[in-house]
């Protein structure tokens, strides 16, 4: 699989049901929308995988702004945190899933059960309309797994190849001939191609198409520019609603 997929991510454990099982009985109520016409946007990715710089790029913030999100390779969101556009906090909201469980009492990450998982978050999971589903470089485990199961609760999936200006930058560097002939263009298209390959490849239970996997840099400017998919994406999630 090209080294593109990963099944052990800190705290993982296999995931892996017949189809007789039955989603976990989450308690907590789901979270309530401020409006009807309200979008939530679910995200969901390992640490690094350029979450939180797109929810700050994609609400026009800075990393440290006020109300932006952490930004780091360590685990930062412990639980679902909502992320109000700044100019309409009514009617868009992101939410920031945790990749990890945390061991209660402890601070420490424990394996990765995707049925305690939903116990935790399930609810928030069912208050989202899309998923957005983040990696740079190998597709790993734990978001998967989360977004197969907002995919069996009939929510939309994305898929979200990012940092993609680095990847051109290590292109340019490591094969500086493969630009004679080439642009950045056709190393998208091979990207997204690859990816559905290996979704498919792990098991992904639905058909992937190309107009539901992105390959953009989340950095500010990047997403301010429109560069790559950025813009794609921003019509798949929202319509001509950003």
């Amino acid at each position: 699989m090209g080294g593109w997929f990963s099944s052990t991510t800190e705290g993982s454990s296999s995931s892996g049901r017949n189809q007789s099982w039955e989603e976990p009985h989450d308690p907590k109520p789901v979270p309530q929308r401020r409006r009807r016409d309200e979008v939530r946007i679910g995200i969901v990715g390992d640490p690094g995988a350029g979450k939180s710089t797109f929810i700050n790029s994609i609400r026009g913030l800075k990393p440290r702004d006020p109300g932006a999100a952490r930004v780091g390779l360590t685990h930062t969101t412990t639980e679902p945190t909502e992320y109000p556009h700044p100019s309409r906090p009514d009617r868009l909201v992101l939410v920031d899933f945790p990749g990890v469980l945390l061991r209660r009492h402890t601070g420490r990450f424990g394996n990765f059960n995707i049925g305690q998982y939903l116990i935790e978050f399930g609810s928030y999971m069912r208050s989202c309309d899309v998923f957005l589903v983040f990696c740079r470089g190998r597709i790993q485990h734990n978001p998967i797994s989360i977004a197969m199961e907002a995919a069996r609760m009939g929510k939309k999936v994305l898929f979200v190849r990012s940092q993609f200006d680095k990847d051109v930058a290590d292109k340019e560097n490591d094969d500086p001939e493969y630009f004679d002939n080439k642009s950045s263009v056709h190393l998208m298209e091979e990207f997204r191609q690859d990816y559905i390959r290996v979704l498919r490849a792990v098991g992904w239970p639905h058909d992937v198409s190309d107009d539901e996997v992105f390959v953009i840099s989340g950095r500010l400017e990047y997403v301010r520019q429109g560069m790559w998919d950025v813009l794609e994406l921003k019509d798949a999630i929202f319509g001509h609603k950003v």
